[in-house]
Formats: structure tokens, C-alpha cells, sequence
């Protein structure tokens, strides 16, 4: 039976909710049956999540978070409270992996860097902490587009083939990703610069963000990356099950 006496908030956070759990794009009676609502009335509820941008819908009708929404979770606030819960676990990558671990996060403006940690062979290098840039310039940048999903990634690709970039090239590049859970890139970013990363996943499989691993080019090679990448993953694993709901220490 559908319900009908929450508030248009709780049915606006319900929705949402669904969207964030969901595998997928889904239709409005998909959305309505999970959260309890009539249509008309999740249809409502839809139409103002959709003007302020947290909601949109795809070519086929369906609806998926939207920009707006992932602002908000992107925000400075929000960046400074993941960076604080994935201190310990990035620490404890770097120390393994001897390189600089990272956690990266896909914004509109393209991959932010959240927060970094160096090893101590790596303690002179000067990182790219809070910086932003094209997605398609490091393995973190490509993880995050492989593991987003189509509307997401489309929206990039728009910016790579206006930046004369080949974009069937980079399809290709994405859905090997894809294949082998991990990215590799090297020199792309910065000449003296590889890196590795794997997709860190949240409720209904989203991909949230990507943990990398980065190394100068001479002490990170392609032969290392699929041993590096595992490590990247027990890492990204170990985050996962914080956050959705264990405990760790986090930075002072």
C-alpha cells in the first residue's frame, strides 16, 4: 500500500535515498514501488528534485542523481570529512605500497585530489593536493570516469573531444578499465609521474571516489601495476566498510 502521511521532505530524502541504493537508472513506477508513493505523488516530489538539478533524467526517461546533489557531497565540507576518515587507511597504503597513496573524487569541473599521503622515501615530493584537472590526464581521472556511469562519463567526453582528444580511443580506454578494475597512467599529468587506481564504491554500488597509488615513472611501471592495484583495492575495501558504518581513527 503506498503511503500517503510523510512529509514532502521525508518523501523527497526517501527518493533520493532510492536513487543512491539503486544499480542503476530507474523509471518513475520503479521509484515510486520502492519508496511506497503513488506515482503522481513521486512524480511531484521528482519534478522539484529535478529543477534544483539533484535528480535528472536520462535520454530513456529514467532517473539518476544529478549534479546538484553531488555538489553538495562534494563540497568543501564534505571533502575535508572524507580526507579526515581516509587519513589512517591512506597512510597505511602508502606505507605498504612505498609510494604516495591518494583518494580522488569526480567533480563537475573534472578530478579534485581530496588528500594524499607520502611515504617516507617520497617525503620531498610536493603532491597535487586540492588540485583539479581533466579526468582523462591520470589513472585516478580515468578510474573515476570508467566506474561513474554512462551519463556522467558522456558529459566528459564532450570536454575531451572539444580538447581534440580521440574519443573512441578513450571509450576504449575506459572499457578496459572497466575489465581490469584498475587504471594505469603514466606521463600524462606531469612527464615524471605514473600512477594506479581502483574505484572505491558506496551504497547501491556508486562508484565515490578513486584510491590511487602514484610514483615517479622509473619506480612505477605498467609490469607493477597489477600488483600495486591490489594493494590499492584492500585499501579501497578497508574504506568502503568505514564508510558504511565501522570506526576508525581519524587525522587530529
Amino acid at each position: 500500500m503506498a503511503r500517503t502521511d510523510s512529509s514532502a521532505v521525508a518523501k523527497a530524502l526517501d527518493l533520493l535515498t532510492a536513487l543512491a541504493e539503486a544499480e542503476g537508472p530507474l523509471r518513475l513506477s520503479e521509484l515510486a514501488s520502492r519508496v511506497g508513493l503513488h506515482r503522481a505523488t513521486a512524480y511531484r516530489s521528482l519534478a522539484e528534485l529535478t529543477t534544483r538539478n539533484f535528480v535528472v533524467r536520462d535520454a530513456d526517461e529514467r532517473y539518476i542523481l544529478g549534479w546538484g546533489l553531488l555538489r553538495m557531497t562534494q563540497s568543501p565540507a564534505a571533502r575535508h570529512a572524507l580526507a579526515a576518515v581516509a587519513w589512517p587507511v591512506l597512510s597505511k597504503l602508502a606505507a605498504e605500497a612505498g609510494r604516495i597513496a591518494g583518494i580522488e573524487v569526480l567533480e563537475r569541473e573534472g578530478c579534485r585530489v581530496i588528500d594524499t599521503v607520502r611515504s617516507p622515501r617520497y617525503k620531498r615530493f610536493v603532491g597535487f593536493g586540492g588540485e583539479v584537472f581533466s579526468p582523462w590526464l591520470s589513472g585516478s581521472g580515468l578510474t573515476l570516469l570508467a566506474f561513474s556511469g554512462d551519463a556522467i562519463a558522456a558529459d566528459f567526453l564532450g570536454s575531451a573531444e572539444a580538447d581534440g582528444l580521440d574519443v573512441e580511443e578513450l571509450d576504449t580506454r575506459l572499457q578496459k578499465v572497466r575489465r581490469d578494475g584498475y587504471a594505469f597512467m603514466e606521463g600524462q599529468l606531469d612527464p615524471h609521474i605514473a600512477d594506479v587506481a581502483v574505484p572505491l564504491f558506496g551504497a547501491g554500488g556508486h562508484c565515490r571516489a578513486a584510491i590511487s597509488v602514484t610514483g615517479f615513472v622509473h619506480d612505477l611501471k605498467e609490469e607493477d601495476a597489477a600488483e600495486v592495484a591490489e594493494q590499492a583495492r584492500t585499501a579501497a575495501a578497508e574504506l568502503e566498510a568505514i564508510l558504511a558504518g565501522g570506526h576508525t581513527e581519524t587525522r587530529e
